[in-house]
């Protein structure tokens, strides 16, 4: 009942808030959104300290749903999935009460709010999910409250275009997945994941379902929509990251790993490490700070991968916890230097703002510590995980190493551009701190980002997961090393304002992730844009209705054709059969 209750709030959330929000006012949805989440997270505890008294799996039959042999309504939760279930529901609360006072004026809270608990019920189905049918199910409506959240400001065309990017992408993996299933379910008749996970693994269905995987957690090459879908409200960015979507990638590959073929988990690892690395050196080179969370976002999902690829669940695992509290620390972090500068994204025009902003300061502060992985913070134990176990894999350790610079110094740049800089405008001389309601989750998450990797380590949070690797002292070290080194290259080469680091052209082309979407733009939509620009006529009705009887007469003159071969007479059908029987004779005889 607990786990039913787990779920089914978040969803009751978003019916009550569609229904009848209307008439409220919007500080009231948004309680009403935060107490649905605030409630599942009791109960995601509540089912925490049962595992701890020595509860196995938790089972939730709900009853039948498909005819289909293990598509039932039935949820599951074991050691693997508690985390996450617990890291979902408490997250996202804490996003969904900073979101009361973000979008304080907001025409559209209504629908931003009903959106945004249905897409944490979307999630915990996904967590949860008993069979792959059910799974997709959380899979397809996570992808359409994405959609809704990224395309919120619809008013404006840019966001109104990321919202449908951010879609049409993820249905090439959400095809791929589902034809994946279907291999699957032709394969061994069942699509319960305790069935499938004892049945040998199948090649092409791997490779499919990591095709879902790549497009739902923005990696190479199906990674373009994400950097867009900034366009959305602050918290959803926030939201997107750390706790839903494109976790969901990672939380797939784990659920799955015993379907999928080692050589296709190879392939994750490879793609992840290549992400990661790509996705780093994007980021060092944005000067919209929200553009740098999304792209260390995929440089981050791509560490999970590498983990996930090679093997190392807890790895895995530990970063993707460990990166929902720095992650969203960051986001909600920079939505506070929004709401303190007049909506500033460039960070070439902020700077100054550790005066003037101290309590979002700190928490940026610890955000960004944990994204560099410099100890204490949570970052620098998952990432240690995560390199300890790629020892055995020497090209992937070296490009997890980089990875880690490379981010470090991105991360110090950041900071230092937009808090200890000199202010460089108006909006950054005259910011102002944000209010309580804000302030008090991001410090929460602040918290979390800085201290979660010690509990994790010293034992007084499990994680359910075996697999712990003790790193070398030596990797220790040197992880610890690269970190503090690029950090402070960051902080020393920015904290006096921007600078040109490379040759601007270089910079340019690195800012527009090394033009593989406008490769797209060019080699995909340029041709539809074309084909739409010559059928508009300006007479698109006689054109719509040219094809119609176009389509009339084709299927008339077929009828005719095939009426004359159904003549009524018996003489002619006794011909047409011995002039098949005479073709087929012949066909035989020549074999």
């Amino acid at each position: 009942m607990t786990l039913a209750l787990v779920v089914a709030l978040p969803l009751a959330g978003a019916i009550v808030i569609a229904l009848f929000g209307g008439r409220l006012s919007r500080s009231l949805i948004g309680l009403i959104a935060t107490g649905a989440l605030a409630l599942a997270f009791g109960a995601a505890l509540a089912i925490a300290q049962a595992f701890a008294a020595g509860k196995g799996t938790l089972v939730a039959e709900l009853g039948p749903w498909l005819p289909i042999r293990g598509a039932d309504l039935t949820l599951r939760i074991d050691p693997l999935t508690l985390p996450l279930v617990v890291m979902v529901t408490g997250i996202s609360a804490l996003i969904c009460l900073y979101s009361i006072d973000y979008l304080g004026h907001d025409t559209g809270a209504q629908r931003y709010f009903a959106a945004l608990d249905l897409f944490v019920f979307a999630m915990l189905l996904i967590v949860a999910a008993s069979n792959l049918l059910l799974l997709f199910a959380g899979w397809e409506l996570v992808g359409l409250c994405s959609y809704l959240l990224i395309a919120h400001y619809r008013e404006r065309p840019v966001a109104a275009s990321a919202g449908v990017k951010a879609f049409l992408v993820n249905r090439v993996g959400d095809a791929a997945f589902l034809v994946g299933i279907f291999v699957i379910f032709a394969s061994f008749h069942t699509v319960a994941l305790d069935e499938l996970t004892t049945r040998p693994p199948l090649l092409a269905a791997s490779a499919l379902l990591l095709v879902g995987a790549l497009a739902k957690s923005a990696q190479l090459p199906l990674h373009v929509w994400l950097p867009d879908a900034m366009e959305g409200p602050t918290p959803v960015s926030a939201l997107i990251h750390a706790a839903t979507m494109v976790t969901a990638g990672v939380v797939l590959l784990l659920r799955l790993a015993p379907l999928l073929h080692g050589d296709v988990l190879s392939d994750a690892a490879v793609i992840g490490a290549a992400t990661a690395l790509f996705a780093a050196i994007v980021a060092l080179a944005q000067t919209d700070h929200k553009r740098v969370l999304a792209w260390s976002t995929i440089s981050q999902i791509g560490l999970m991968f590498v983990g996930a690829g090679i093997g190392a669940a807890f790895a895995a695992l530990f970063h993707l916890l460990s990166h929902a509290f720095f992650k969203a620390a960051l986001f909600l972090g920079s939505g506070s230097v929004m709401h303190a500068t007049d909506d500033e994204l460039d960070m070439r025009r902020l700077g100054g703002l550790a005066r003037r902003t101290p309590l979002t300061t700190l928490a940026f502060a610890c955000g960004a510590l944990g994204l560099a992985a410099i100890p204490p913070a949570a970052g620098f134990f998952s990432k240690e995980q995560i390199a300890a176990a790629a020892l055995a894999h020497p090209a992937l350790l070296v490009v997890v190493l980089a990875t880690s610079a490379v981010t470090a110094l991105y991360a110090g740049r950041l900071f230092a551009l937009v808090f200890i800089a000199p202010a460089a405008s108006e909006q950054a001389r005259g910011a102002h701190e944000s209010p309580p309601l804000m302030l008090a989750p991001l410090l929460v998450l602040a918290a979390g980002a800085l201290v979660f990797g010690l509990l994790v380590s010293a034992g007084a949070v499990p994680l359910g997961v075996a697999g712990a690797t003790e790193a070398p002292l030596a990797l220790s070290v040197t992880s610890a090393a690269l970190a503090v080194a690029g950090a402070a290259l960051g902080l020393a080469l920015f904290w006096r304002g921007p600078r040109s680091i490379v040759p601007l052209s270089l910079a340019d082309v690195a800012r527009r992730g090394f033009l593989i979407d406008d490769l797209y733009a060019a080699a995909l939509v340029a041709p539809f844009r074309s084909l739409a620009r010559l059928l508009d006529t300006g007479s698109e009705a006689l054109v719509v209705q040219r094809s119609v009887d176009a389509v009339a007469w084709i299927v008339g003159r077929g009828g005719v054709i095939v009426r004359r071969a159904q003549g009524g007479y018996v003489r002619v059908y006794e011909a047409m059969l011995l002039a098949a029987a005479v073709v087929l004779l012949a066909y035989w005889s020549l074999r």
